[in-house]
């Protein structure tokens, strides 16, 4: 007896189902795909119960006549491919004619549609693959499609959904990720019978932006238009200062399809690096255009992975733009005084009844008294500890390679003035004050500035750093006693065919019999930290991960602890020459927008800002 026979092909379309339909929000993207392919102009979704009762998108696209709208839940059947040529040139998002037939074999589908060149329209309802209905009916042009009771055949698909919340979330994702790409085009999106989201559909692309993310982001954006031989990239890229916790704000689109791709996503934080804090994401919506032979996007059921044939110039390409228009811009973020309660100052917090008060800000006009500083009379110890305090700063300045900076020093020690800065169009800042002994109160003729002076310190190390490894090259320090590292044997082999790229980023070691491993040098960047720790980390980030971080990125990384470490800190209070010195440097910089760990250096409040607090406009 034969042991292989062919499958029912109501089962054998469950199956395939499956790989089509894995939740409800599979059900809104293949339908919301073939109204956009049918050239419609309004597409209205409704949902109920998380999409499980059903879905219903309607649209006013070309439409279909009576024998389309029999094919159309054929396996296989498509208008968009004729012969193999059209498989690697696709720029439709349906084409494998899998959509309605896969969510026909788990639902209970009813078809409204009527074409453009027919006088009637048509009903079909399809269940569990098998046609129940068919008759004319009278409706304007378009297609009209509900799907009820989603997995009401196979029950063992529904333990796997989620709550009816979770899987809404996923259908309002997906349609704001839609109407991002189409401003074109009308969206609106119902649950239970409410309105909760809608685009005007005016082309306007920021109006669909305030939309998605609200009018502030929306204004935050800055758009991009770059493109070379073989790439167009546009869109636009939000405000560092906008920022989200996760990578789902990171909208890519390649040839009008969206995706999700991790080395794209890995491009763009490469071009916004130092300009965002540790884990948070920028709010991104690109677009890139190709040759549709360079991509592939027939690789999974779902259509949002695809496979680049040069995914290294793809990733270069958004790298480029996002960085382009990043350096094109001041991000200095705007101070919001209006989520707060007012601007009232009360001056005796902190203050027993009696006892003096004193205002912990420091402005070129005062001169520092203990009793200023405490509310009681200096005696001998606190002039010893400020002393001690003001020794201890010197020695971090020096290991901090001030010299090159010229940013801190002792008041009366003939502080070397700072040379006029250049002239970036972005900052010419006079120091005022500072206050509560982190921040330093700044103005130019527009606006003030309130600047973090560890994080502006940070910046400016970080840069001249940076500068000096770029003129000089990636130094080695010879260690007087190398470092010892045991290896297992399978992962001796993997070091040794990495030998020149730990030479680029300084380190040399040998092979010293058996499976241990002898490090002579280290960058001398690295001089002052835990440099063994450091070479134990870059050896684990081989072998754990099969590959290393490229030279430059491992020796930033090294770079920004180092400035870290070296800035002052707060409670440092600073003269006026020095406040004034921190601001000359910042102006010189490239990015004085942002410290090394990406958060914010400066702060700004208008001119306007203020006299809308102080009620002098209204």
């Amino acid at each position: 007896m034969a042991n292989i026979r062919v499958m029912d092909p109501s089962l054998a379309n469950q199956i395939a189902a499956g790989e089509v339909v894995e939740r409800p929000a599979s059900v809104v993207k293949e339908l919301v795909e073939n109204a956009l392919d049918a050239q419609a102009t309004q597409i209205d979704i409704e949902v109920r119960e998380g999409g499980l009762q059903s879905i219903r998108v309607a649209d006013n696209g070309d439409g279909m006549d009576e024998e389309d709208a029999i094919l159309c839940f054929e396996r296989h059947a498509t208008s968009k491919i004729k012969d193999q040529r059209d498989l690697f040139r696709i720029r439709t998002l349906g084409f494998r004619g899998e959509a309605l037939p896969s969510i026909a074999a788990v639902a209970k589908i009813e078809l409204q549609t009527k074409g453009k060149t027919v006088a009637g329209g048509i009903r079909v309802c399809v269940e569990s693959g098998k046609l129940v209905c068919k008759e004319p009916i009278a409706r304007n042009q378009g297609t009209d499609i509900t799907v009820r009771d989603l997995f009401y055949n196979t029950p063992a698909r529904l333990k796997y959904v989620k709550s009816l919340q979770t899987e809404f979330h996923h259908i309002s994702d997906y349609v704001s990720r839609m109407a991002i790409l189409h401003p074109g085009v009308q969206f609106r999106l119902y649950h239970q019978e409410r309105l909760v989201f809608q685009t005007p559909g005016d082309g306007q692309f920021l109006h669909v932006m305030a939309a998605v993310y609200g009018n502030e982001a929306a204004k935050k954006m800055i758009a991009i238009q770059w493109s070379n031989e073989e790439y167009k990239v546009t869109g636009c890229i939000g405000a560092p200062e906008f920022n989200r916790a996760s990578r789902q704000h990171m909208n890519l689109y390649v040839n009008g399809r969206s995706i999700r791709n991790f080395a794209i996503q890995n491009g763009i934080l490469r071009a916004y690096h130092t300009r965002l804090p540790i884990h948070r994401y920028p709010i991104v919506a690109l677009q890139i255009e190709m040759d549709p032979v360079l991509v592939d996007p027939n690789v999974h059921p779902n259509k949002t992975e695809v496979r680049f044939s040069e995914e290294g110039d793809v990733v270069h390409a958004i790298t480029s733009a996002v960085s382009q228009a990043l350096e094109q811009k001041a991000w200095i973020p705007q101070a919001d005084l209006t989520k707060g309660k007012g601007m009232f100052l009360q001056t005796n917090i902190g203050h027993a009844p009696g006892e003096p008060r004193h205002s912990p800000i420091r402005t070129s006009q005062q001169a520092w008294t203990a009793e200023q500083l405490y509310g009681r009379p200096k005696d001998d110890r606190e002039e010893t500890m400020q002393q001690q305090s003001r020794s201890v700063l010197e020695q971090d300045l020096k290991a901090a390679d001030t010299s090159a900076v010229a940013v801190i020093a002792e008041e009366k020690s003939g502080l070397e003035q700072p040379k006029e800065p250049k002239d970036s169009g972005t900052l010419r800042l006079q120091a005022i004050a500072q206050v509560l002994g982190m921040y330093i109160v700044a103005q130019d003729d527009q606006a003030m500035y309130i600047i973090d002076q560890h994080a502006a310190h940070e910046r400016v190390l970080f840069e001249t750093f940076t500068k000096k490894m770029q003129q000089k090259g990636v130094l080695k320090l010879p260690l007087l006693v190398p470092y010892s590292y045991e290896v297992r044997i399978q992962d001796l082999q993997l070091l040794k065919e990495h030998t020149d790229t730990f030479e680029q980023i300084g380190i040399e070691f040998e092979c010293f019999g058996g499976n241990s491993v002898l490090v002579r040098t280290v960058p001398t960047i690295w001089e002052g930290l835990e440099t063994q720790q450091l070479v134990q980390d870059t050896f684990d980030e081989l072998l754990v991960q099969g590959y290393m971080k490229q030279p430059l990125e491992r020796i930033e990384e090294r770079i920004i602890m180092k400035s870290c470490k070296a800035a002052i800190k707060a409670n440092r209070w600073l003269s006026m020459p020095e406040m004034q010195a921190l601001c000359d440097q910042l102006s010189r910089l490239d990015n004085p927008f942002s410290c090394p760990h990406g958060r914010p250096v400066i702060i700004r409040l208008t001119t306007h800002e203020l006299e809308k607090q102080f009620k002098r406009i209204q």
